[in-house]
């Protein structure tokens, strides 16, 4: 059951999330191809940020300091800022899982997003661009999407972690235990639902369909993310990550064999995707095991 100051923090969120999405989804048809682009990087700040708008009201209504709260949750003290530049790497990692396993599955196509990307030149009319030239941009791009990561898709990302990862973990009891990972990991993927199901966000097949997939996703990354924040006591490690995530996870997409529902099912936020988090989980937890050996 949760508190009263919980329900306050996820009604809230919720609500307000569904507005956002509510808002966006009758006003992009109104809107010029031009401008639709900065239409939806303003929808997708407000909308990251109503998490933060939840915590501040539930904090707001306990009568509980403001300051000393969120202060406490993004502290720069000890390991936080080693963490904060490290967790993005977690993100490579699972990028390569999720590589390797599909290769081995056959459900990962390396040459695809070069093919993907010389057809839409094609048709632009752009100047001639060689295979290995392509290949190398996007090789170069992968690894400068880690800048975008830690500063822009940051900014964004903060404004769900102070929610989940800062204002409800703690309400939960900061330990990264298995009801913490999968109430938060549960609300946060809900969250999403409205995204998902109005405006095809994540899976623009499935639809509604989607959020029973996207829920252990969301659990998945939450128990990455909780043993970090306890580590460097600071949520700033799960903020990059995320940054990282969104910088780098639509790489799953373009080099899924499968596309349509079998590809959403089986892709990057399905059932290949959820396996090369449990892999990350897993070898993060025997790494944080042994370092608790060591002392």
């Amino acid at each position: 059951m949760l508190s009263k100051d919980l329900l306050v923090f996820v009604l809230s969120s919720f609500v307000l999330a569904a507005l956002a999405d509510a808002w966006f989804y009758l006003a992009r048809d109104g809107v010029a191809d031009l401008a639709l682009p900065l239409l939806l990087l303003l929808y997708g700040l407000l909308r990251m940020y109503t998490p933060t708008a939840g915590a501040l009201l539930a904090l707001k209504l306990s009568g509980k300091g403001l300051r000393e709260e969120l202060a406490s949750y993004l502290s720069i003290r000890g390991r936080a800022v080693l963490h904060y530049l490290a967790a993005p790497l977690l993100v490579y990692f699972a990028l390569g899982v999720y590589t390797l396993l599909g290769l081995a599955t056959g459900l990962v196509d390396l040459g695809k997003p070069e093919k993907v990307l010389l057809e839409q030149l094609s048709r632009q009319g752009s100047f001639p661009v060689t295979a290995e030239l392509l290949r190398a941009l996007m090789l170069a791009q992968l690894l400068l999407a880690y800048i975008p990561a830690v500063t822009l898709n940051a900014f964004f990302a903060l404004g769900e972690e102070i929610g989940w990862r800062g204002y409800m973990y703690r309400r939960l009891g900061s330990q990264p235990d298995l009801k913490s990972i999968t109430v938060i990991g549960t609300t946060w993927g809900l969250w999403h639902a409205t995204a998902i199901g109005l405006l095809g966000h994540n899976y623009p097949v499935l639809r509604w369909a989607g959020v029973p997939l996207f829920i252990p996703f969301c659990i998945l990354l939450t128990a990455i993310m909780l043993p970090l924040v306890t580590r460097a006591q600071s949520i700033l490690p799960a903020v990059s990550l995320h940054g990282a995530l969104n910088a780098l996870w639509s790489f799953t997409i373009l080099a899924t064999r499968l596309e349509g529902i079998e590809g959403e099912v089986l892709g990057g936020l399905g059932a290949l995707g959820l396996l090369s988090l449990a892999v990350v989980y897993l070898v993060l937890r025997v790494f944080f095991n042994r370092l608790a050996r060591r002392g």
